[in-house]
């Protein structure tokens, strides 16, 4: 029971350092750099359309301590993750949430008329 006890407490021990070594490596990430790397290749509209407007706590002008996507504010204006880390423990404890596999927002759109 005691080697049961001690294993638990080194794998919480183990999960809090992996915690601070992604913090120590987070960075800023461009929209287009993100969506190859943290959304599998999905479109802007797509992500914008089933993950920025179903989770609005993700954007940066709503909860500027925890959201790590800063919002859409025109052209010219470049979008980017503020915080790689943050963006994939969100997403990695919301991926039950998310339906990767939706259509396209286009397709929604064409099916619906």
């Amino acid at each position: 029971m005691d080697e049961n006890k001690n294993i638990n407490e080194l794998v919480a021990e183990l999960d809090e350092l992996k915690k601070i070594v992604m913090i120590l490596n987070d960075c800023i990430i461009s929209f287009s750099e993100a969506r190859k790397t943290i959304f599998h290749g999905k479109s802007p509209e797509w992500i914008e359309y089933h993950i920025v407007d179903r989770f609005p706590e993700i954007r940066t002008d709503v909860d500027p301590v925890n959201g790590w996507i800063n919002p859409r504010i025109g052209k010219g204006h470049p979008r980017y993750v503020t915080s790689v880390v943050r963006a994939k423990l969100w997403l990695n404890a919301n991926r039950s949430k998310i339906d990767w596999q939706a259509p396209e927002p286009k397709t929604i759109k064409k099916n619906a008329a």
